[in-house]
């Protein structure tokens, strides 16, 4: 039941406490909200993209699925803040003190949608949405695909996707455009690394590069030379702008272990 069928004032001898149907939508289960919410969404003509933990996931990458992040237009953002909080009665949370001094701006440009009965950071959970100028993707490095969900039949089907070529080009342009300790960058740092592991390199865990025994046996070598050279290709490719060409060039260094991702550049401190 959304709010707007629920008269406000209690006159009707029917209605229902606005608490009540606050708590009443939290006993279905986080993916089954999440997917109503953005079914919504798409009804409402906002185009949903996914990002962050969703597609490090379809990119290979085990990480715990707590959050669901997507990006919408910036222009249409508040509508769809507007949409999940009185359509649909998610409430708003707020990011703490620690994620904001740990995570900068993926989280102070993030909005918040909780999606669990849980209040606790251990256990709450979020649909998370960001502006789509953030990370910044060209239509032409977006495709439709099957959403990736749990819920045996789902309303909302389908959600662009970045492709993988475009995910590295976005982090290490996201990278570029911070100090070189500045806490977003140190966590879009991170998600390179993890990425570049588990979806060039395709190895199932931490690899100790100095342990050459274990490098041997895993044919960490092979990895990495395959892992050149379908970024070679990238570069190579007629679909990557002159601009961006020093995109793929340290993306190369990177993944060659000529670099580390602590070398790409950053940008200048000017205070």
């Amino acid at each position: 039941m959304s709010q707007s069928s629920t008269p406000i004032n209690g006159s009707s001898p029917n209605a229902r406490p606005l608490t009540s149907i606050a708590t009443d939508i939290y006993e279905c289960p986080p993916e089954e909200l999440v997917d109503k919410a953005l079914k919504t969404l798409q009804e409402t003509g906002l185009q949903l993209i996914e990002w962050r933990t969703l597609i490090y996931r379809r990119m290979g990458v085990p990480v715990i699925l707590k959050d669901y992040h997507y990006l919408v237009p910036d222009e249409q953002l508040s509508l769809a803040s507007k949409v999940l909080e009185e359509d649909q009665g998610l409430s708003r949370s707020s990011p703490s003190r620690l994620q904001l001094s740990t995570g900068g701006e993926i989280y102070s440009k993030a909005t918040l949608f909780r999606v669990t009965r849980y209040t606790s950071a251990a256990r709450v959970q979020h649909l998370v949405l960001y502006p789509y100028s953030f990370p910044s993707f060209s239509p032409s490095e977006l495709e439709l695909k099957p959403r990736l969900t749990s819920c045996p039949s789902p309303l909302c089907k389908e959600v662009l996707v970045p492709t993988p070529r475009a995910m590295y080009a976005s982090l290490i342009r996201m990278m570029r455009s911070y100090t070189r300790y500045d806490a977003t960058r140190m966590t879009l740092e991170s998600d390179l690394s993890e990425l570049i592991g588990y979806h060039l390199y395709e190895l199932d865990g931490y690899v100790d590069m100095d342990d050459e025994e274990q490098c041997r046996v895993l044919q960490v070598d092979r990895s990495v030379e395959n892992a050149v050279r379908v970024v070679e290709e990238w570069r190579d490719s007629q679909r990557c702008p002159e601009e961006e060409r020093w995109i793929a060039d340290a993306l190369v260094l990177v993944v060659s272990g000529e670099w580390s991702v602590e070398d790409i550049p950053w940008a200048s401190d000017h205070h």
